[in-house]
């Protein structure tokens, strides 16, 4: 039996006016991860949302691989996903300019 992680409330209402950073997730077993990453609130943010893994649970890394990242503007809803090579697994966005609320459900598979 496969074991697995389904966060629905990862992120909650995150404010998109600065860096967002998710819990750490101990993603040992997992081979895979993806995240629904929605912008709640209409307006148009500059930032982008990344899939980040670590060995270490200390030196983060964003990740590039499939569709682990995404440029977030106005209201919209963005997928990521990946193949999860690292023990550890967070969502990070990188704030660059403007504001809004993120929600982030996970998934560890």
């Amino acid at each position: 039996m496969e074991s697995y992680i389904n966060n629905q409330t990862y992120i909650s209402s995150g404010d998109m006016s600065a860096d967002v950073t998710g819990d750490t997730i101990d993603g040992a077993y997992a081979t895979k991860v993806s995240a629904t990453c929605v912008n709640t609130a209409g307006s148009s943010p500059v930032g982008t949302i990344y899939i980040q893994t670590s060995n270490d649970n200390s030196t983060w890394v964003n990740s590039g691989v499939a569709a682990g990242s995404a440029a977030i503007s106005a209201a919209e809803t963005n997928l990521l996903y990946q193949d999860l090579y690292a023990r550890y697994v967070r969502i990070f966005y990188d704030y660059t300019s403007g504001s809004a609320s993120l929600d982030v459900a996970i998934t560890l598979k």
